[in-house]
């Protein structure tokens, strides 16, 4: 029997950057689709190399145990596929630690750092060369 995917996202090529807007509670299903998007927005963007994997978790609300084990393969995908940094946008410590606490980022051999705005994450990047000006824009119409 399959099972429902949970979670919803919006993925967005932005100049080097893959943009993540996630909403809800992630269970397995609705991180491996994810990825597939992930996957199709990477290819739909050249295959590129040199480019970071960006978090927009402002109404992310968590995900199952099964959905983190499943994070951590999202994450290994890319890396594998050229991602040199990955950036987690929100304002909540209490889920981040609780990401942590669940091996999603062991093994990880590229910097992840959190943020708590939108804006502090484009200039993080941009201080490592990173172009996220789409990014910016984006952001900009978001409020």
């Amino acid at each position: 029997m399959s099972r429902t995917a949970h979670g919803r996202f919006n993925i967005c090529w932005c100049d080097q950057a893959c943009l993540v807007v996630l909403e809800d509670s992630f269970n397995r299903e609705g991180v491996e689709a994810m990825l597939e998007g992930i996957r199709a927005a990477w290819q739909a963007a050249g295959s590129p190399t040199g480019w970071a994997h960006v978090m927009d978790l402002h109404h992310w609300e968590g995900g199952t145990p099964d959905g983190f084990a499943a994070s951590h393969d999202l994450l290994r995908w890319v890396t594998a596929h050229g991602a040199q940094a990955i950036v987690r946008i929100h304002l909540d410590s209490f889920l981040a630690r609780m990401t942590e606490g669940r091996g999603v980022f062991d093994d990880i051999d590229v910097p992840v750092i959190t943020v708590a705005t939108r804006e502090e994450a484009c200039e993080w990047l941009q201080a490592r060369g990173i172009r996220c000006d789409g990014c910016a824009l984006r952001f900009a119409g978001s409020r």
